[in-house]
């Protein structure tokens, strides 16, 4: 135990030392400010909708080290868990040490430096699968316990990513070996109630109408913006018009535009996707999502896990591991049949674990197998480092230059999805006093939650569309064409077009002042 919380810790230590982490996406840094109170945030709460709140309640009780906020510190202290646990389960279960350091450099380097909430779920889940497979192996009920605590944590965490982590991991799993003992069965027991009391606590959290009405929203509009439904309704002009939107109102919604009610209005965005055959979504779906599928395990963030698993698969010719192999292919042709094409974040985990759980099988190895196991760990973790390494390089750089550029925002400014680059400008080491100030209204995924700054302009009378149409007009960090989506509504919907004028310009964002009030004589 004692090597692998040094494994794991120094690991961290490290690379936390030699570079300056930033979040893989932006939705850790949403979760950052909700907790915390920043940002798009008008206030602090444990409600951070894409974890269990009981997570948004540890975040919040954690205390500031040097400033840095407690969701950087929670995230830091699981990725260490879950680093640890997997290097401990490992050497449990037979693996060198030398080899059990070279899996954690290949597995969590790129983690650790660019965290994502997903990731973290979905690791912790992978070392809980190392640690059902010890416990089958010694009976220790210590691993048992060990394993349930951080599936229970990956659950508060990220629920769906537990669920993908452990739908792969079935054929790998002793199922008669833990059926049949009864530690086992008293702990899945005590795992399941955690469990049901976490997600019914969870539930009554959102239980308010305010949440009711935010999360009717959010389901109506998430076939738009999540799973590409916005290009079947474009491609019917009469289902557009009998509903009377035009093209350009469909993509703002499908853009992450909710502040026009007419627009985002859950009956409307449910009739619209309601008419469009769900066997046609499917079909077009698959169709064209296919090459999409055949590159993603190839893609520069996963290709080392995919090499070194797939040879290692090769080496062992474990039928278990083949139909783990398979599974997690059927997942992601799921992903693709509905819409959405699984990102790196949520295929990192179940590739991680195709590539651990080899080598918790190489005790029961030829030597010179175990040889080969080691060698392609070492060529992949060398590999993934070098990438990672220039990865690193160019995010310092582009923290550095959001730092000279220094965003700030006491009153609102308007934000478009990623228009600002809130993983360089909020960092992992963010810390308290460099966010204090900032607050803006952010056009996302919760820009309609009752904890948010857009709900709270809006019910002061300072929302988008009355300071957009006022002659001081809107300050305004949005890509070119969101601009011209927002022209072609205000040409539409109120016979003005958009004026824009830079009031600040950097190099990593711009700011504008944009207004379409009617022009004056």
């Amino acid at each position: 135990m004692l090597t692998a919380a040094a494994i794991s810790i120094g690991w961290t230590i490290l690379l936390c030392s030699a570079f300056d982490p930033r979040w893989e996406s932006n939705d850790d840094v949403t979760m950052s400010m909700v907790a915390h109170g920043y940002g798009i945030a008008s206030y602090g709460s444990d409600l951070l909708f894409f974890s269990n709140v009981l997570w948004g309640s540890f975040v919040r009780s954690l205390p500031m080290i040097d400033g840095i906020l407690g969701y950087s510190i929670a995230t830091l202290l699981s990725m260490t868990l879950a680093s640890g646990a997997t290097a401990y389960f490992l050497l449990r279960l037979g693996v060198r040490p030398i080899v059990a350091i070279l899996a954690v450099i290949l597995v969590f380097m790129r983690p650790t430096l660019l965290p994502q909430f997903t990731v973290t779920a979905g690791l912790l889940a992978v070392s809980a699968v190392l640690g059902l497979q010890a416990y089958s192996r010694h009976g220790s009920v210590r691993d048992l316990v060990a394993a349930c605590w951080l599936t229970f944590l990956a659950f508060l965490i990220r629920d769906l990513e537990l669920a993908l982590v452990m739908a792969v991991a079935l054929p790998l799993l002793p199922w008669r070996k833990l059926a049949d003992a009864r530690p086992a069965r008293w702990a899945a027991a005590g795992l399941v109630i955690c469990i049901a009391g976490a997600t019914i606590t969870d539930e009554r959290a959102y239980s308010s109408p305010e949440w009711q009405t935010f999360r009717q929203q959010n389901a109506a509009r998430a076939p738009l913006t999540d799973f590409g439904a916005a290009k079947f309704i474009l491609d019917r002009p009469e289902l557009m018009d009998r509903h009377g939107v035009s093209a350009n109102d469909v993509r703002m919604v499908s853009g992450w535009f909710f502040v026009d009610p007419q627009l985002s209005n859950p009956d409307l965005l449910r009739s619209l996707i309601g008419e469009i055959p769900a066997k046609t979504m499917v079909e077009t779906n698959l169709a064209s999502s296919l090459p999409v599928v055949n590159a993603l395990p190839r893609s520069p963030e996963l290709l080392a896990l995919t090499c070194v698993g797939a040879f290692l698969l090769m080496v062992l010719l474990r039928p278990g591991l083949l139909f783990a192999w398979l599974l997690f292919y059927a997942a992601i042709l799921i992903f693709a049949a509905i819409g959405r094409p699984p990102p790196v974040r949520v295929c990192f985990p179940p590739l991680a674990l195709l590539t651990l759980a080899p080598l918790a099988m190489q005790s029961r190895l030829p030597q010179w197998r175990g040889i080969v196991l080691a060698a392609a760990v070492m060529a992949g973790a060398i590999f993934n480092g070098r990438y990672l390494i220039r990865e690193a390089d160019a995010d310092n750089r582009a923290i550095e230059l959001a730092r000279h550029q220094k965003f700030s925002s006491s009153d609102s400014t308007f934000i478009w999805g990623d228009a600002l680059p809130f993983e360089a400008v909020f960092p992992v080491f963010t810390r308290e006093e460099e966010v204090r100030s900032i607050r803006f209204y952010g056009l996302g995924a919760l820009t309609l939650a009752p904890f948010s700054v857009p709900t709270a302009d809006e019910a002061a009378n300072r929302g988008f569309l009355v300071r957009l149409r006022s002659e001081a007009g809107i300050s305004l960090i949005a890509a070119p064409s969101q601009q011209a989506l927002l022209n072609t509504y205000c040409m539409e919907h109120y016979g003005t077009p958009l004026r824009t004028q830079i009031t600040s310009k950097g190099e990593l964002w711009t700011i504008v002042n944009a207004s379409c009030a009617a022009a004056t004589e």
